[in-house]
């Protein structure tokens, strides 16, 4: 399983930034009284798509803070596949779609007059109606070949793309994809290829004109220069082309990008700054001294620690919110481990785990209505949702019933030592993010009290920042800490989480049936059905544990209005970037 999917991302801490379910999300809000437009974050809790809200001055040059370091500036191949990379880029990036914070649906009017249409199931074919006049920012429209450029970055096929490692595998179920009447692209899959979610596959990446005037002409017949037009869109930033309500005009890799307003943009999505400039700054604390300092206008870090919340709320000229985010921590048992290869110990250790004391000892520092999960795909208000811990006892902390099933296992102590039937002692490694984290420390050292109360020699073993991928892939860990980072798109979850080549290296013949049954059914209800059984086998198996939907934070200068956080999509506040600006005096 590669690190990352074309619908989720992952990082190695107890924070995340998007969502896996379709349900409102519960926001907890701070700062002093709004300003007198009346715009703030007190009404996030009731008005969620609308908080901070108002009219908008015209001008003004925002500059906001990012946390990530982008190492690429493409979006096709795997190097450009990052949440840093896709945010970078958000400004000017040609999507499909994005979620509110309600859950709803809402398709790129800049590039299409409406939604994906679905030709036929049998095989998969779907219409994209696209704007006449939707351009790349310097005239050229948006057409078939952008369509066939993604379609060859990302086929998997060496002779489309020789050499490519694509960020997702779309290309590799493409039959076809032909001009249709007007403007209209039409897209094939091949034979017996189906996603209940085909709505939201990513079509367009990269104008394919601008791979030409790059100096890779033969895109189209030749797979060494595809190749090396992908190439050259993750090593150049993107100065000579946008399909957003922004173009860039500046940019330096890791560093900085400045954006003014693309003319061309016809979106819903009209800004009235002058100018909009990402800034890499390091870390929740030294954004929120860049904010007072009046150096940034805004941050919504992927981690901070609580104790900024007061520093915060003292600033009257500061306005800041703290929410649940969809992505959700959990604790995975690795089952190369011999050890935990047995199933009793696994669920021993998650009994013996307290995820509701956890939960209010690190996340409920931050908010306190944080809630123990239950689901590990759907919140509570979702209509998929259903209840995989039930009496289970996992998460709840119970010492003597995690040592009864130990006993019952054959499992015996000396002195204070577990012992397998064996008679080996029981030692494990267990890997977090520390650096930069508030709440992966006190999971931890509550994680090894747990442990240590059952016997068994848990040593730690911080993960270093930028590690977790190659640490998930070469499983170098027992059991592990991290976040899931997800969006409401859950069809594929089955497949990610539980099935062939999964991180944790469980295999289940029930779950393998239930990933090939999704591959061949549009019914997104019964895709959620399915989901559901697969993620209730892996709770009965002892897979992992889930924590919480964490908490985030944004935090703004008085005067910035429109931005507010998203639980719905991995974009978080930059999901309407082109409403960003400056409150109308």
């Amino acid at each position: 399983m590669p690190p990352t999917s074309p619908r989720r991302e992952l990082r190695a801490t107890s924070l995340a930034a998007a969502a896996a379910a379709l349900a409102l999300t519960l926001t907890a809000c701070g700062g002093e009284e709004p300003a007198e437009t009346g715009v703030g974050f007190e009404d996030c809790l009731t008005e969620p798509t609308t908080c901070n809200s108002g009219p908008r001055a015209d001008g003004g040059d925002l500059v906001w803070a990012v946390g990530g370091q982008w190492e690429a500036w493409g979006q096709a191949d795997l190097y450009g596949s990052s949440l840093s990379t896709s945010i970078i880029n958000q400004p000017l990036r040609p999507s499909v779609f994005t979620y509110d914070q309600a859950g709803e649906i809402h398709y790129n009017d800049g590039i299409y007059t409406e939604g994906p249409e679905l030709l036929s199931e049998s095989p998969l074919t779907v219409a994209y109606h696209l704007k006449p006049e939707a351009t790349w920012g310097e005239g050229t429209p948006i057409g078939l070949d952008d369509f066939l450029w993604h379609w060859k970055a990302t086929s998997t096929d060496e002779a489309q793309c020789a050499g490519c490692t694509p960020a997702t595998d779309y290309g590799s179920n493409v039959a076809s994809i032909e001009q249709g009447e007007g403007s209209t692209i039409v897209v094939t899959y091949k034979g017996g290829y189906l996603d209940a979610e085909w709505y939201a596959a990513q079509v367009i990446t990269h104008p394919a004109h601008i791979a030409e005037a790059r100096g890779h002409a033969d895109w189209r017949t030749d797979p060494a220069v595809m190749a090396a037009s992908v190439a050259d869109f993750s090593e150049n930033p993107p100065l000579d082309y946008s399909a957003g309500p922004f173009r860039m005009v500046e940019g330096v890799l890791g560093d900085y990008a400045k954006y003014v307003p693309n003319p061309e943009w016809t979106g819903s999505q009209q800004s009235t700054l002058d100018s909009l400039t990402l800034k890499y700054i390091e870390g929740a604390d030294a954004m929120a001294t860049e904010l007072r300092q009046g150096t940034i206008h805004g941050a919504a870090p992927s981690s901070f620690d609580p104790e900024i919340l007061d520093q915060l709320a003292a600033e009257s000229g500061l306005k800041y919110s703290v929410a649940p985010q969809s992505g959700w921590s959990h604790i995975d048992a690795n089952f190369d481990n011999p050890f935990l290869a047995a199933e009793p110990l696994r669920r021993a250790i998650f009994t013996a785990i307290d995820a509701d004391e956890i939960n209010a000892r690190a996340y409920g520092t931050a908010f306190e209505d944080t809630e123990t999960m239950t689901n590990v795909l759907f919140r509570p208000g979702s209509e998929y949702h259903t209840d995989q811990i039930g009496d289970s006892g996992l998460g709840s902390g119970d010492q003597a019933a995690a040592r009864a099933i130990l006993e019952e296992a054959g499992y015996t102590w000396e002195g204070d030592a577990l012992l397998t039937p064996e008679g080996e002692p029981v030692s494990l490694r267990f890997r977090t993010g520390i650096e930069g984290e508030a709440f992966t420390p006190i999971i931890q050292d509550l994680v090894i009290t747990y442990l240590g109360d059952l016997g068994i020699d848990l040593t730690t073993d911080p993960i270093p920042g930028g590690d977790l991928n190659s640490v998930l892939e070469e499983r170098d860990w027992d059991l592990i800490l991290f976040s899931w980072i997800e969006t409401p798109l859950f069809a594929s979850s089955a497949a990610d989480y539980w099935g062939e080549g999964n991180h944790t290296g469980f295999q289940d013949d029930r779950v393998d049936a239930i990933v090939a049954e999704l591959a061949a059914t549009l019914d997104r209800d019964r895709a959620a059905e399915l989901n559901n059984e697969a993620a209730q086998i892996s709770i009965d198996e002892s897979v992992q544990l889930p924590l919480a939907w964490t908490p985030q934070l944004v935090m703004v200068d008085r005067d910035v209005v429109n931005v507010r956080d998203n639980w719905a999509t991995t974009m978080r506040v930059f999901y309407n970037v082109g409403e960003w600006g400056f409150a109308q005096e």
